[in-house]
């Protein structure tokens, strides 16, 4: 068991090496430049930590899900003893620029940077957790029967839609399974849409976005 464990470091340490010398983790990964780059987007609500009625604010714990397609981290498994799969850090390779649009955080990003898990096909799979504070119409007038509706707007912040095609990877909306529910505030659903804007500007260049919506979450009575 020794010399396996042995032999496997040797071939990821070997195969690291090999994607990694010459990789430029600025080239967006795309084969033919003229074709956008479809990142899958994903979104697991854990909790909603907080509504903020007197700031306008939402405050959750939320796990992101981004996964795309790098043609330059592609191999062969059977050439590096059968690896499949590496964990590699963020800040060595190219990963898409999606934030939350409405943000109210001090440092704006949320999340905590976490290993990507990049497969021999060369998909990639980057699920950041973090603490998201986002800005939010909170109409008071019927409290403490009120229904919220709070919007959670992600994209890319420098790439166009020529460039990044971000898609929803399901028709759901945010996945609820693990979400732990809130003593004060019950939650309805989470749907999502898919957005375009074209700036009347720049006809050629639009901004694609995914909406999720925190919908109709009600204070309970005590």
């Amino acid at each position: 068991m020794i010399i396996k464990d042995s032999l496997q470091g040797y071939h990821e340490k070997r195969l690291l090496n090999t994607l990694l010398n010459n990789y430029n983790l600025l080239e967006r990964p795309v084969a033919n430049e003229s074709e956008p780059l479809e990142v899958r987007f994903g979104l697991t609500l854990q909790q909603i930590i907080d509504v903020d009625e007197k700031n306008q604010l939402l405050i959750t714990n939320i796990w992101l899900s981004l996964e795309w397609y790098d043609y330059n981290l592609k191999w062969n498994e059977s050439e590096y003893g059968g690896v499949k799969d590496l964990r590699i850090t963020p800040s060595k390779l190219w990963k898409p620029d999606v934030l939350m649009y409405n943000s109210a955080d001090e440092g704006f990003d949320g999340t905590y940077q976490t290993n990507v898990v990049v497969k021999h096909n060369g998909s990639c799979l980057y699920v950041p957790p973090g603490i998201f504070k986002s800005t939010c119409k909170i109409d008071i007038t019927w409290f403490p029967f009120d229904d919220q509706h709070c919007d959670m707007k992600f994209g890319s912040w420098t790439y166009d839609g020529n460039q990044l095609d971000l898609v929803l990877n399901s028709d759901e909306g945010g996945d609820l399974s693990d979400f732990i529910t809130n003593g004060e505030w019950y939650l309805i659903g989470m749907p999502g849409k898919k957005n375009t804007i074209v700036y009347a500007c720049c006809p050629g260049n639009f901004k694609i976005y995914v909406g999720m919506g925190v919908n109709s979450i009600y204070e309970i009575e005590k």
